[in-house]
């Protein structure tokens, strides 16, 4: 098979046969679905194991033949690539299945007869309207002459002109004339290796009404005149701003240059995830298609993910300008939106404002003790090395723990234990079906207790070690737009996911330091989430239970079970906690089984004794799901909007699914704007009482302070009194708040 590819644009070729793909990705043609596999096919949305790239992959096929061979000498590589090798092999294997085109489809027309016939161009528009097939539309009129009316409100193809800044002297004219602007300025960063790597250099829409952008490189910054005319233009008395994910920017122009951006107007990808949090996609991109009805004109260069046989890169500066002028044309767009749906409120007063306080949060990191660190990784390896040594033994045999394949043939084929689902490449060795059979055999205990210390290991004892930056502090990456209720989250590496459930998970706290000098201060909402729902659901009972400073679980379980709280048992008390926790899911009598281990019949009595007692809180979520089915979606009382149609789904799974997340939405959703509000506000006080006091980590519904001793009363006080203040609800908000050495000291 020879192919021509094209390398860039219509004409310019590259001949390819055998030989030429072997010598461009490194394996055989007919190796190449394993090598995509491992390496991941972004064009087809199917993704790789990670940290296995082009090289990667093509030396561990051309070392062990195919996906076989390397999952039979997982523990041979390093242990990152171990540990990625043997969680995704499923992955891999389905990625195989996936990516190979079929070729035995049983066609039922003949292709010889198939002609154009009239078209319905009603039913095209409101298809390709609906898919977002917008450029595709076009391209459709042009096939069929123009028949198909014009929907298109935007530009067609966005492409900038744009100008290089070559001296300091025509940089600081330029960013001196833009402060003059009334305006806002749209600013695009251009990173190397990404926002995680260096800057390369800023451009900026300089005449928007012209398409024209310039562009200024980092090492024009050297030059102090263009950084104090920078700052001028980004701090305080300069013009609002507006840019894509302007984070990471926001960071290094107050880490490298002592730069304080305090002018954002729109983040438009902040702004897009205001306006539908479930979407999920806020690339430029696809945001200047679907709200402006422009495409980003590129370089022709292939997709991420995709092989490239192109010679040529395109000009990264040029790029960095597009996209400039892609939030020039975006933002008002999505400003608008947030208007019409009342959202603007949320953004200016939370949401804005919260960048700025992240990225502090994220140039400041949090302190670790790297020696306590590898202690722990230590021990946790000869925990593993040990396990192993138990686990062979129970076989009979030496084999790969980390093998999925293998490990099916010892437990299913060789002991013959029961399996209890099947996927599409064999019977799961998850860890809920391992706990099912957990008393069938020695072995699957051994496992288990395996699989949680190897996590141990690699995601937190050499994880966080692999993370820890020259100053011996954690710089994690805090999300606003990934969590559809609202809340936070943490990557790079996940702080949200420091475990806590057990002794050995609970030790990595000790890892967590303060400067020297300096204590943690941990304050955290006490239970938040169950005072949200006796406010929302207005329930007497529970604000009453609040309101008396009763501990909620025990006069939870007071009334769902009938009995004085003095007698409240320990499992009663925790039944009641599973069920008040449970419910802010939207968990029914189903989910109630499984958490506690009963049948489906005591816990409907369950829920409907908690029902019988706190009769407004069923009606609450009744009320929920129904005006968001009529509505379309949930909202809480500060506006923030979660979108939900399969509410209206015909699949009763799906629908019931949808009705959870309804319950769920205005209750994480509430829970999450007073804590960004305490965030804000937090951050904002400490600056206004000049106290050294910096926040360094948020974990949930937990914030993490440095202190200096001398400051530790005031801190507490500052810090008690604003979250406490942060919003006013039916039931007093209560905060928790300890001081200690490391962070362990702190929770415990």
């Amino acid at each position: 098979i020879k192919v021509l590819y094209n390398k860039r644009g219509v004409s310019d070729y590259a001949f390819y046969d055998e030989a030429g793909i072997e010598e461009r990705t490194g394996v055989h043609p007919t190796l190449y679905p394993q090598y995509a596999a491992l390496r991941g096919d972004n064009s087809d949305n199917l993704p790789g194991v990670p940290g296995v790239g082009e090289k990667t992959a093509a030396k561990l096929i051309n070392k062990y033949g195919g996906l076989d061979g390397i999952f039979e000498h997982v523990a041979d590589q390093t242990p990152k690539l171990s540990q990625n090798l043997a969680e995704n092999e499923d992955r891999a294997r389905l990625n195989v299945e996936a990516m190979v085109l079929r070729r035995d489809t049983p066609l039922e027309i003949d292709p010889t007869t198939v002609r154009w016939d009239e078209v319905d161009v009603d039913e095209i528009q409101r298809l390709f309207e609906f898919l977002e097939f917008r450029s595709l539309y076009e391209r459709l009129n042009t096939v069929l002459d123009g028949r198909l009316p014009d929907v298109s409100a935007g530009e067609g193809v966005l492409e900038a002109e744009m100008t290089r800044v070559d001296d300091a002297a025509t940089a600081v004219a330029l960013l001196g004339r833009l402060r003059t602007r009334r305006e806002p300025v749209a600013i695009e960063a251009l990173w190397v290796d990404g926002p995680s790597g260096e800057l390369s250099g800023i451009a900026l829409v300089s005449a928007p009404e012209d398409a024209e952008c310039s562009f200024i490189d980092t090492d024009l910054l050297a030059d102090a005149t263009v950084v104090e005319a920078l700052g001028a233009l980004m701090g305080d008395g300069g013009v609002p701003l507006n840019a894509h994910h302007i984070k990471p920017l926001m960071r290094i122009l107050r880490t490298r240059y002592g730069i304080d951006v305090t002018r954002l107007d729109v983040d438009t990808e902040l702004a897009a995830y205001l306006i539908d949090p479930a979407d999920s996609r806020y690339g430029l991109a696809d945001l200047l298609l679907r709200y402006a009805q422009m495409e980003l004109a590129g370089d022709d260069s292939a997709p991420s993910g995709q092989l490239s046989f192109g010679d040529e890169a395109g000009d990264p500066a040029l790029d960095a300008a597009r996209r400039a002028l892609a939030v020039d044309r975006l933002a008002p767009v999505l400003s608008d939106i947030m208007k019409q749906r009342g959202l603007r409120d949320l953004y200016d007063e939370l949401e804005r404002p919260l960048v700025r306080v992240l990225a502090k949060m994220e140039e400041l990191g949090i302190g670790v003790d790297v020696a306590e660190l590898t202690r722990l990784r230590d021990y946790l390896v000869s925990e593993c090395d040990r396990l192993q040594v138990a686990i062979i033994e129970e076989a009979g045999h030496e084999f790969n723990v980390n093998s999925t394949k293998q490990l099916r043939e010892v437990l299913f084929e060789e002991l013959e234990l029961t399996p209890q689902k099947k996927t599409k490449t064999g019977y799961s060795t998850d860890a809920a079906s391992l706990e099912k059979i957990r008393d069938q055999h020695p072995i699957v205990a051994h496992l288990l207790d395996y699989r949680e210390v190897e996590k141990l290991r690699s995601t937190y004892g050499q994880g966080l070690l692999d993370v820890v930056g020259g100053d011996d502090r954690i710089h994690a990456t805090f999300n606003q737009t990934v969590a559809r209720t609202g809340r936070l989250s943490s990557e790079d590496p996940n702080l949200h996911n420091i475990p806590v459930r057990t002794e050995q998970g609970r030790e990595f706290r000790r890892a967590f330091v303060p400067s020297a000098g300096l204590k943690l201060l941990v304050a955290d909402y006490n239970q938040i989430e169950l005072r949200v729902i006796a406010h929302l659901a207005e329930d007497p009972g529970l604000i009453g239970s609040f309101e008396s400073g009763q501990d909620i679980h025990t006069a939870t379980a007071s009334s769902v079970f009938s009995v004085e709280p003095d007698v409240v048992t320990i499992e009663q008390r925790s039944k009641a906690k599973m069920i008040s926790y449970g419910l802010a899911y939207g968990m029914e009598a189903y989910g109630l089984a499984q958490r506690l281990g009963i049948d489906r019949a005591e816990a409907v009595e369950i829920l409907e004794a908690y029902f019988a007692a706190f009769p407004n809180v069923r009606s609450f979520m009744d009320r929920v799901v129904s005006e968001a089915r009529d509505r379309g979606y949930t909202e809480t009382e500060f506006g923030r909007r979660r979108l939900i149609p399969e509410l209206n789904s015909p699949n009763r799974q799906v629908r019931g699914a949808a009705e959870r997340q309804a319950m769920n939405a205005p209750i994480q959703g509430l829970a999450a704007d007073i804590f960004k509000i305490a965030l804000v506000r937090l951050d904002d006080a400490i600056a206004e009482a000049g106290l050294s006091a910096r926040i360094v980590l948020q974990v949930h519904d937990e914030v993490i302070l440095e202190v200096p001793a001398a400051e530790l009363e005031e801190a507490t006080d500052l810090t008690v009194a604003t979250m406490r203040d942060a919003a006013s609800l039916r039931v007093p908000l209560e905060v928790n708040v300890s001081v200690g050495d490391t962070w362990a000291d702190a929770k415990s």
